[in-house]
Parts: structure tokens; sequence; C-alpha cells
């Protein structure tokens, strides 16, 4: 298993729209992607422009399945540019040690 948890900071007045970009990839991911995971995404109570992200993926081959489905794509072609100001990374795609996939 890959994960990724990270923090993504919205441009003002953006944060919606991001919120339903995610929810739209998230459902995408859950209704063609068996290889994806988790696909969950929370907000900061105490950070208004914050948005966390954590991903896991059952392998290699399912992130790549995960990358050519079109939220993928139009993430990093206009969402990122219109909606996301900051992106830090606590994990990126790291392997899992343990999980109840095993």
């Amino acid at each position: 298993m890959l994960a990724a948890f990270y923090k993504l900071h919205t441009k003002p007045g953006a944060k919606a729209k991001l919120i339903e970009f995610l929810k739209w990839d998230g459902e995408v991911a859950r209704d063609t992607e068996p290889g994806t995971l988790r696909f969950d995404f929370f907000e900061d109570p105490e950070d208004e422009g914050a948005i966390y992200l954590y991903e896991a993926y059952r392998d290699e081959a399912a992130l790549e399945a995960h990358k050519v489905n079109p939220p993928f794509q139009q993430y990093f072609s206009t969402v990122r540019e219109e909606c996301v100001d900051s992106v830090k990374f606590y994990l990126r795609l790291v392997p899992a040690i343990w999980s109840p996939e095993d």
C-alpha cells in the first residue's frame, strides 16, 4: 500500500470550489478505481483556508490508474492554479509498513 497525507492551503474565495472538486475526485476514485483504498479530506477548524487530504492506494499500479482519470488530469491542468495557494506534504506516497490488506 502507498499513502500520502498533505495540506492544501486554498486561495481566497476558492475553498468551496476546491471542496466540490475533491468530492467529485473522491466519487470517481470510489466508483472506478478499485485500487484506491482511501480518498479522504478534512477541514481545519483553526485554519479557514486549509484542507488536509489523505490518499491510499493498493500498489503502484493503482496509483497509476488514478493518474489517468479525469480528476487527476483536471487538478494539474486547472484546479491547482485556480484554487491552491500552497501544498505541504507530511507523507508523499510512502509504502505502508502494515495494512489491513496484508
